[in-house]
């Protein structure tokens, strides 16, 4: 006789097995979300070049931090050298708008203001940056302190 009290019994198999598969397509959803979409000749890329992917993009990216941190420090190096670098670069702000799409605003006090706005978005394309859209406001003097508003994707 069984009692009324007993411990529930183990999942066969087969659930076990689908319960394993619902979770793995929720994990490769969620890491594909944290890539940027790529398709290969207009096809969508199959699980496993889609890892294949994501593995190769970690390592670019671990890539490119690494030597942003380096010419950060040289800047830093040189800036500690020369004051009036340090005084000329702008102050960055930048805010997630929504995915791969960021808000980036910039404070500097640039001689030439137009140079240094035209620098900017040269740099951020150099990065790989695609500027979607760019403000420079008129100046209301020269010298003074310039905002700049840019839309980017990246």
């Amino acid at each position: 006789m069984e009692s009324s009290g007993c411990a529930p019994r183990k999942p066969d198999r087969k659930t076990v097995e689908k319960n394993r598969r619902i979770y793995m397509k929720s994990l490769y959803s969620k890491l594909d979300s944290l890539l940027p979409n790529q398709k290969k000749d207009g096809m969508a890329l199959t699980v496993p070049d889609r890892i294949i992917e994501a593995a190769d993009y970690i390592t670019e990216l671990r890539e490119r931090v690494e030597k942003l941190r380096e010419r950060k420090r040289q800047l830093i190096a040189l800036g500690s050298h020369n004051s009036t670098l340090t005084k000329l670069l702008p102050d960055i702000e930048v805010e997630e708008i929504s995915d791969g799409l960021k808000s980036v605003k910039t404070t500097s006090d640039f001689r030439n203001n137009e140079v240094g706005f035209y620098k900017i978005i040269q740099l951020l394309e150099e990065e790989g940056v695609e500027v979607l859209s760019a403000y420079l406001p008129p100046s209301k003097s020269e010298g003074s302190v310039r905002y700049t508003h840019f839309l980017i994707r990246m």
